[in-house]
């Protein structure tokens, strides 16, 4: 109880955390059109998005509690004994000295009494450290785990060589304690030598000393049901003990936690001022100053789409097997299955990126580890099996036995010697995988028997880096084969093309890819209004026509719309303001500067791409480096296919630019920001992600536009 309380008492409390957050939030003039009240009336809410920094919280707390607890625990059983047997020890030679000085008639001798105590004290303390060591050897012969240097092993050796001679030493010093005193309280009482048929009363010091030596043990039995309660082991916690360690972890994840309910108070407050200000509408930026521009991921500020509904339906109906996450790079796979994956009642989740080459026996001992990691971190009940893995996964074993007898007699010596040793062979890859799997099923089985069931969730970040594609389903193949443990989720972004191969296998093959996965989510780019509100929980009071230009330049891509926003931004000051057509005409150079100084591809494809200098551009301006282009890449070949990819990229940008001018009206921006416009700005976003991937498609998407814009005509995609 008295733990509990502690921990109560202690624990930093999220509506605590959220009044000073709110408090220094709202000082800044930035916000100051935003009253606490809101903010608090969506606290809730709030720290619903910040669950995973308060849970790593709160364990980090529970978990340097109960160290704290634990070490004074530890310390009042170490010292009791200590103090129960010195004072048995001066108790018994103060009788013994004062009975032989009342027998001679002499005075009782300090010193005589001191050596007596000293004497006695190390004799006793001798044999318990004797029987505590051999204790500690027998223990570490008989245990495996122990002579590995698993924690838990260690732990429970130490309690067991400690404890025994604990238990049997502390009832003897309590009849030391209760007989002895009332010996010299006779002896002084009646001034003469103890007989052997003296009456005295001592049980009472006896049931008091048992008393007080029961308190260590009860108190240790305590902090092993805390930390049960907290899926953590006693002697786990006392293998890793070190406080001081554990109270920085718990600053830190104290100050990951206020951070984290900083941006999403942030983000709220940003919403809700854009909200009041309503869709502003000016061709005039004078926003010099961003700061929720800054962090360059969109972690916490996750604004949910088709595809998280989709997710969380397939994946409820689902006990185990995998889901595969696809879409363009920057649309946010990686976002949505860290969302997915955060840490919440119902799941256990583990997300590992893919390296971009990959062996697949080490991404497997690598995802292995990972996983012990998070066992032992959790303390769940196969935390000490994890901790074997991680050792023969980290070290090459090595036990060796060796016994030795020797005899002599003067010159003569007999001797004779008997050694054998024994070393562990790396782990082949099938060995690799099924101790995988079964850790993997006794991890999930571990998971459904708690009091509230939870599933095992692994997610496979960044598969769609792996080139070629191939490689990719090579990796799903051998992947594969830990799919189908029960109780456990797999969750895996892929590419496109690997998509793309599943979804066109002809009819009636199945190929490596649509064999491993057993449903596929599709991630699409943001829509005009989900990037607006990305935006307007970055930027306060950003005029629509440039969260429009940044949409379009982006093609809806979350990453790329906050990097384009970034760099727009920084070509405004305080004291000049920037227009719709100078931030335009800045962006699309540039763009074009990249596309001019990307490196890679073969001299051919470097050649046009070089056409994109600014000096070239401005001769005849973007339409005509579009025509251009077309002229120098030919008819035919990859190079007329590159071509038709730049000179799309030319066109494109001219559109960008000729649309997005001071000359852009509100009645003419609604149309546009309707999907039934025949130009919508979502067609023209549409065409960014198109251009390279399907470029005569790109080309007709934007001759609809430019039509609908009353813009010069393109000329006809060639045939390539």
């Amino acid at each position: 109880m008295l733990v509990r309380k502690h921990l109560s008492v202690s624990m930093l409390r999220p509506g605590q955390l959220f009044d000073d957050v709110v408090k220094d939030v709202l000082k800044d003039p930035e916000f100051g059109d935003v009253s606490e009240s809101e903010a608090q009336a969506e606290r809730d809410a709030i720290l619903g998005r910040t669950q995973e920094a308060q849970t790593a919280y709160q364990h980090a707390v529970t978990r340097a509690r109960l160290e704290f607890w634990l070490r004074r625990g530890l310390v009042a059983a170490g010292a009791l004994p200590l103090l129960m047997l010195l004072t048995a020890a001066v108790t018994a030679g103060w009788s013994n000295v004062l009975k032989d000085a009342l027998a001679d008639g002499r005075p009782v001798s300090v010193w005589s009494i001191a050596g007596e105590t000293l004497a006695g004290f190390l004799a006793f303390f001798g044999l318990a450290a004797a029987v505590a060591f051999v204790l500690w050897w027998v223990y570490y012969l008989l245990s495996r785990d122990a002579r590995a240097g698993v924690p838990v092993a260690k732990g429970r050796q130490l309690l067991f060589s400690l404890g025994i001679p604990y238990f049997l030493l502390t009832p003897f010093c309590a009849v030391l304690i209760g007989v002895y005193p009332a010996h010299i309280a006779w002896q002084l009482q009646h001034n003469r030598p103890l007989p052997e048929d003296a009456a005295h009363s001592w049980e009472w010091f006896i049931l008091g000393a048992l008393v007080l030596a029961a308190l260590p043990p009860l108190s240790l039995r305590r902090l092993a049901s805390a930390a049960s309660r907290e899926s953590l082991s006693l002697s786990y916690l006392i293998a890793v003990l070190d406080t001081r360690e554990r109270k920085q972890a718990e600053a830190q994840a104290k100050d990951e936690w206020r951070e984290a309910v900083k941006q999403a108070l942030l983000s709220f407050v940003r919403e809700l001022i854009s909200q009041r200000a309503g869709r502003l509408f000016s061709t005039v930026l004078a926003i010099s100053d961003a700061p929720g521009l800054r962090q360059l991921r969109a972690d916490r500020e996750h604004v949910a789409t088709r595809a998280d509904r989709q997710l969380a339906m397939i994946s409820a109906g689902m006990e185990s097997g995998s889901i595969a996450l696809s879409g363009p790079r920057g649309v946010g796979k990686t976002q949505l299955l860290r969302n997915f994956c955060k840490v919440d009642k119902g799941k256990l989740s583990l997300v590992e990126p893919v390296p971009v080459l990959f062996d697949r026996r080490e991404f497997m001992l690598h995802l292995f580890y990972k996983l012990c990691d998070l066992v032992i971190k959790e303390g769940l009940g196969t935390a000490q099996e994890a901790e074997r893995h991680k050792r023969s996964i980290r070290y090459l074993q090595t036990q060796s036995d060796e016994a030795a007898l020797s005899a002599g007699w003067r010159s003569w010596n007999l001797s004779a010697k008997r050694a054998s040793s024994l070393a562990e062979q790396p782990q082949t890859y099938p060995e690799i995988v099924d101790a995988l799997k079964k850790f993997l099923g006794a991890t999930a089985l571990e998971l459904r028997k708690e009091k509230k069931p939870r599933r095992l969730v692994i997610g496979i970040d960044e598969l769609d880096r792996i080139e070629p594609a191939v490689s990719a389903h090579t990796f799903l193949n051998e992947l594969k084969a830990v799919f189908d443990i029960p109780n456990c989720l797999f969750v895996l972004s892929v590419s496109d093309e690997a998509l793309r191969d599943a979804e066109l296998a002809p009819v009636g093959r199945r190929d490596a890819f649509d064999s491993a996965i057993d449903e596929v989510v599709r991630v699409e780019p943001l829509d005009q209004k989900r990037a607006e509100r990305l935006l307007a929980r970055r930027v306060t009071r950003l005029p629509i026509p440039f969260a429009a230009l940044f949409y379009c330049l982006s093609g809806g891509m979350p990453r790329d719309l906050l990097r384009t926003a970034r760099a727009a931004i920084a070509y405004v000051s305080q004291d000049q303001p920037r227009s719709l057509t100078y931030l335009t005409g800045k962006l699309v150079e540039r763009e074009v500067d990249r596309i001019a100084n990307a490196a890679g591809g073969s001299d051919e494809h470097a050649q046009l791409a070089q056409l994109f200098r600014r000096d070239v551009v401005a001769d005849g301006g973007l339409a005509e480096l579009g025509d251009l282009i077309h002229q120098q890449a030919g008819a035919g070949g990859d190079r007329a296919r590159m071509g038709a990819t730049l000179a799309n990229r030319a066109y494109y940008l001219d559109t960008v630019q000729r649309i997005f001018t001071d000359a852009l009206t509100l009645e003419r921006f609604t149309d546009a920001s309707d999907e039934s416009d025949p130009g919508p700005f979502s067609a023209l976003a549409r065409a960014q992600r198109e251009i390279g991937t399907a470029d005569t498609l790109a080309r007709s998407t934007l001759q609809r536009v430019r039509t609908a814009w009353s813009l010069p005509a393109l000329p006809p995609a060639p045939p390539v």
